[in-house]
């Protein structure tokens, strides 16, 4: 038998969207096989009907070990031997690491739950995986990374034939990228077959035997990776080249327009740092996942309580005990969770839009819908939010249109200031570089932009600056005439030289 899984002729319509037409993957025994493509080319929607989270329209066909197969349910899928890891946890925090590991399939001793031998289960998993928690730890007290980890552990635990793995290395360190690449060949070599989405081409090329290209909801084609560049990837998933994924435009750098002087969290994962950033300049601020990052603009934008430091914004002392008070001094922030803490997804484009700006949309005192719906329209053709209407519900959306209705959404109030927060991760090279150009515009213009994030060769492509920080502490800082990775990845790892 040569293919474990055959997926022909698949085609899926929500309301308003062809999301897949006509299209095919065919994923042998023990290989990993990547699916790319730009967001919305329909690659989740495709997985989502095999897990039988989505029906396919009528006609086409699944065969799986060579028999037709139907899932109505996820946990019909897993029963079958099909398992997903999906971008967007979700972990049932107030559980323990051994309960999601075995939740939905407990194990059983005289029709009770063992819990013994399900924490014995559990512990032999996650020191085979190289992970250190302990199984009986709550969800809730682990990081993103560590929960991702105990998907993929979950996912290994049902001896599934075929794992789809949804942006697996998004949220983990480089080291826990090497481990999880270690389980993938260790899965390979049993005869599992690994289907792997990414926008990372590194990982592209380093993990995976084969690929198939998606292109708006139509299938493009397959090939060995052996067989293809970078460059061939690209145009076969955007339909055109792409010869500088980094676009930097030229910004004249000005006087200081933020400040931040001795930053400590009453949480102590900040420790006494202190930065600045200029108009026409792009900030980024580097460092391995855990080194206190996100927890330093976070508690800069009032969402932590701080034991100490002061923050400055146009020169002057701002106090800031809630994010709506430097949201009024003309800051931004774009959070890493776009769907946890930056979107409202039963909600509409517009009305996500007009959420923050709720102030320059008001008629006498009232909400102006009218005003609203113009002003989101505008920033949907300016970004190139690829969505039926304004109408158009944001969780139906692809990642990368909902990370730039996030950014629309705080570009309608007109910040000066700027903090994005892993604002490319898990979207699509296109995309990527919308946003790349749009940093460029705003900073032409005039503002400041904060960039946080894990992808050095992101960092040294369009910042003017990286600082650098390690276990809540400032590390360094890099100017863009210094930058190397091997400078970067010292300082975020406190190494001495």
């Amino acid at each position: 038998m040569e293919y474990i899984l055959e997926m022909k002729d698949i085609s899926k319509t929500f309301p308003g969207v062809k999301a897949l037409d006509h299209v095919q993957l065919q994923v042998r025994p023990g290989e990993v096989h990547a699916l790319m493509g730009e967001n919305g080319a329909g690659k989740s929607t495709l997985m989502k009907i095999l897990m039988g989270i989505y029906t396919k329209d009528e006609g086409g066909e699944i065969l799986f070990n060579g028999q037709p197969y139907h899932a109505s349910t996820p946990k019909e899928a897993m029963d079958t031997g099909v398992a997903m890891i999906h971008q967007e946890l979700n972990p049932i925090l107030d559980m323990t690491v051994y309960e999601n590991i075995f939740v939905g399939r407990e194990l059983r001793k005289n029709g009770l739950v063992d819990k013994k031998a399900e924490i014995e289960e559990a512990q032999r998993l996650i020191e085979e995986c190289g992970l250190h928690v302990s199984p009986k730890e709550t969800l809730r007290n682990l990081t993103v990374a560590q929960c991702q980890l105990i998907e993929i552990i979950k996912a290994i635990s049902i001896n599934a034939k075929v794992i789809i793995m949804d942006e697996p290395t998004a949220a983990i360190t480089d080291r826990e990228v090497e481990l999880l690449f270690g389980h993938i060949r260790r899965l390979t070599r049993k005869g599992v077959a690994i289907i792997y989405i990414s926008h990372r081409m590194d990982e592209i090329f380093s993990i995976c035997d084969r690929v198939s290209v998606y292109r708006d909801g139509q299938y493009i084609g397959s090939g060995d990776t052996k067989d293809l560049s970078e460059a061939q990837l690209i145009k076969m998933m955007v339909g055109r080249e792409i010869t500088d994924v980094f676009p930097k435009l030229d910004a004249e750098i000005g006087e200081v327009i933020f400040e931040a002087k001795n930053i400590v969290r009453a949480d102590n994962k900040v420790k006494n740092v202190s930065f600045s950033v200029r108009r026409g300049e792009i900030l980024g601020i580097g460092g391995l996942v855990g080194a206190g990052r996100s927890e330093l603009v976070e508690g800069i934008f009032g969402m932590h309580e701080l034991s100490g430091g002061e923050i400055f914004v146009k020169g002057k002392q701002v106090k800031v005990h809630s994010p709506h008070d430097i949201i009024r001094e003309g800051v931004a922030l774009i959070t890493e969770d776009r769907k946890g803490t930056g979107l409202n997804l039963t909600g509409t484009v517009n009305d996500n839009i007009a959420m923050v700006a709720i102030d320059k949309l008001l008629t006498h005192g009232l909400y102006n819908k009218s005003k609203a719906r113009s002003a989101s329209q505008e920033y949907i053709e300016k970004l190139n939010i690829k969505t039926p209407s304004g109408d158009q519900i944001v969780g139906n959306l692809s990642g990368g249109n909902q990370q730039k209705v996030v950014i629309a959404k705080w570009l309608l109030n007109e910040p000066d200031i700027i903090i994005l927060d892993e604002p490319t991760r898990g979207i699509d090279v296109g995309a990527k570089r919308d946003i790349y150009l749009l940093l460029g515009k705003l900073v032409q213009q005039g503002k400041a932009v904060i960039m946080i994030s894990s992808e050095i060769p992101e960092l040294m492509g369009v910042c003017d600056r990286i600082m650098v920080m390690c276990e809540g502490n400032f590390s360094g800082e890099v100017t863009r005439d210094e930058f190397s990775q091997e400078r970067i990845m010292t300082l975020a790892s406190a190494i001495e030289v």
